[in-house]
């Protein structure tokens, strides 16, 4: 509760710094709709990993994974297959290839790092081959996604909320989901207790490969297009998410809600600096200085609970 007040209060006073030091831009009507747009990406990824870090895990490969999976339904929709056979498949692909990353992990013990890090250079190298050049999208249902609104509302922030909701409700009202935090929590107790710690390892990557294919569907539809560089860092921003939201890196805790307003508060600073005109590269080294910042916290706060 204490983390979620500090946050429901640094993000308005965040905007507030931010209108002032950009001239006025950032509390326009205009740029706040399109803040909650573009976090919506990075909110559907930290969801899902959320369940992954709470299990005791890590999953490197989310963001070169979206731009994939976004550039497989475009390539398919440009063949010729109708959008839901096209949406089937692609959800088909997403958690067979998240149950293959959770395969390496349980079976195999593979190192989650490793595993996700060869699938986040494997999936780099397949959505650069297929989407260059640019695969555009012209089925109007998909991209009402990204571009659509019901009521004043961004399609994509619905459908942000209703993958939280989802996640969410697996992690917290679902066996597989507290197994899941249980096992991040303390492994050889799992053991101990008759979880299925392999099962369980299965479900938390299935999940996040759902999670991404939804932000991959999401990315392509706001640009219009799957191309080479979708997802590019998205997996670091999902991650700092987290974090910010008080997922702890040690595995155990955490909470899909706060993960979105971590995702929202860095969302938020990434804006302000934009509306500055504060150059990438800078924005990336404070992003990293904030992420730092932040699992130095985590690490404090675990070893004063601990001893």
């Amino acid at each position: 509760m204490k983390r979620a007040l500090v946050l429901l209060i640094a993000i308005p006073l965040i905007w507030v710094l931010f209108h002032f030091l950009s001239g006025g831009a950032v509390l326009s009507t205009g740029n706040m709709v399109n803040l909650f747009k573009y976090m919506t990406v990075t909110g559907m990824l930290a969801a899902g990993m959320t369940v992954v870090i709470g299990a005791g895990y890590i999953d490197l490969s989310v963001g070169s994974l979206l731009g994939f999976l976004g550039a497989v339904t475009a390539w398919l929709l440009q063949s010729g297959w109708g959008l839901w056979a096209a949406l089937l498949a692609g959800a088909t692909l997403a958690i067979a290839l998240g149950c293959l990353h959770g395969f390496l992990v349980a079976w195999l013990r593979v190192p989650a790092f490793i595993a996700t890090l060869s699938g986040l250079l494997a999936y780099m190298g397949l959505k650069q081959y297929l989407a260059n050049p640019v695969i555009p999208i012209r089925d109007t249902t998909l991209l009402s996604l990204g571009q659509g609104y019901v009521a004043g509302i961004p399609i994509c922030v619905l459908a942000l909320l209703i993958a939280a909701t989802l996640c969410h409700f697996l992690a917290t009202r679902t066996r597989p989901g507290r197994h899941a935090f249980a096992l991040g929590s303390n492994r050889e107790a799992a053991r101990y207790a008759g979880i299925p710690i392999r099962g369980i390892t299965v479900f938390a990557f299935a999940l996040m490969g759902l999670m991404a294919f939804l932000a991959g569907l999401t990315a392509t539809s706001q640009l219009m297009a799957g191309a080479a560089d979708v997802g590019d860092y998205q997996e670091m921003y999902a991650i700092a998410a987290c974090v910010l939201g008080g997922t702890s890196l040690r595995g155990g805790t955490g909470n899909v809600w706060m993960s979105l307003l971590g995702a929202v508060l860095m969302a938020s600073i990434l804006n302000g600096m934009e509306q500055m005109g504060v150059t990438s590269t800078v924005q990336k080294v404070i992003l990293g200085l904030i992420l730092t910042g932040a699992v130095a916290v985590d690490q404090a706060v675990g070893k004063g609970k601990n001893g």
